[in-house]
């Protein structure tokens, strides 16, 4: 899936036992070892390299399953859905695997073909090879759809039949965390960082979790696990700001934001937070600078239209303050339209 969320997924490569094909013994083994090449440069991130080395297995071998499976990985990852699709048929036309269904699930839900997608997940727990990563995928489609009791269903089962599966244990705690069962979101995230310690992830999202029950000086410590395991994650050290904005240390907030637009200048959240954090220490000008920075990064961003409202209220611009709570108020933020209305003789 392509996003961070606080689902994630991951591609499992899995070679797999191939039915008898009619080539050469020769070829053959120059097939496999064409494969087994590109598998390693999948792995590596070269993926037009690893596409090559498919295509050299299946020329050699066009009954290949599993290379059409790899190539279809590869290709999926660079965006050439249909490309991919055609490649899955092909390796379950040759071989029913249920590896390739829910291989298949997945391409189908990127194009959001989700009664698609649903279709793989079924097809492949169906073919009875007790596979952990179909039930995993299948949660991700309900947890998709809003379905997190059906989601939980599913990732159980996927722990059941794999019990180090860590990015299951991770989704759990996600789903618990959206139906606001805290206690089990703080058991299941713990559970995923005890089968992976350096899962930086679920850090964060136990993190986000303690946030939310204010819970705030636990929250910072687990984001500052996941900083320090992984110090590029502006995702995390953003939210540890956010924690310690909330928890009223705006100094501190402000120096995390800094971080995160050092190393993601274009990461826009991070200005508007920082704004928010110079607002609550009465610098509005800097405030303002920041906000104005938000926008220019996203001229949809409302949140930051309204912030930025409240800043020129404070440095007399009414104008400027009017412009932006009708923007905000446009962009459907109730409060914008409110003071609209209130403060602009509208």
């Amino acid at each position: 899936m392509k996003r961070e969320l606080i689902l994630s997924l991951i591609l499992t490569f899995i070679m797999s036992i191939v039915n008898a094909q009619a080539v050469k013994v020769g070829e053959s083994q120059i097939a496999e070892q064409m494969c087994n090449q590109g598998v390693m440069l999948l792995e590596a991130g070269d993926l037009q390299s690893a596409i090559a080395k498919f295509n050299d297995a299946i020329f050699l071998n066009p009954n290949y399953a599993i290379a059409y499976y790899h190539r279809a990985m590869a290709k999926s990852k660079i965006g050439l859905y249909d490309d991919a699709l055609n490649d899955l048929n092909k390796a379950l036309n040759i071989e029913v695997n249920g590896m390739y269904y829910y291989s298949r699930g997945m391409v189908k839900q990127e194009k959001g073909d989700f009664q698609g997608a649903l279709q793989d997940y079924n097809a492949a727990i169906n073919t009875g090879q007790n596979l952990a990563e179909a039930y995993y995928y299948r949660a991700s489609l309900y947890f998709d759809q809003g379905d997190y009791n059906s989601a939980i269903d599913d990732l159980k089962q996927a722990i059941s039949k794999k019990d180090n599966f860590a990015y299951a244990y991770n989704d759990l705690g996600s789903c618990y965390m959206m139906l606001e069962d805290y206690d089990n979101a703080i058991f299941y995230y713990n559970q995923a960082i005890k089968a992976d310690p350096k899962f930086s992830i679920a850090y964060n999202n136990l993190g986000i979790t303690y946030k939310n029950m204010k819970k705030y000086d636990e929250a910072i410590m687990e984001f500052t696990k996941a900083i320090d395991l992984d110090p590029d994650y502006v995702i995390a050290l953003n939210n540890r700001g956010v924690a310690k904005l909330e928890k009223g240390d705006y100094k501190g907030a402000a120096d995390d934001f800094t971080l995160v637009i050092q190393k993601d200048p274009d990461y826009y959240f991070a200005y508007n937070n920082r704004g928010i954090a110079k607002y609550k220490i009465e610098d509005y000008q800097s405030a303002l600078e920041d906000f104005n920075k938000a926008i220019e990064l996203n001229e949809n961003y409302a949140v930051a239209y309204l912030n930025r409202a409240n800043t020129k209220e404070m440095l007399r611009d009414m104008d400027g303050a009017c412009n932006d709570w009708q923007k905000a108020g446009e962009f459907g933020i109730k409060a914008g339209d409110m003071y609209y209305k209130q403060m602009c003789n509208k």
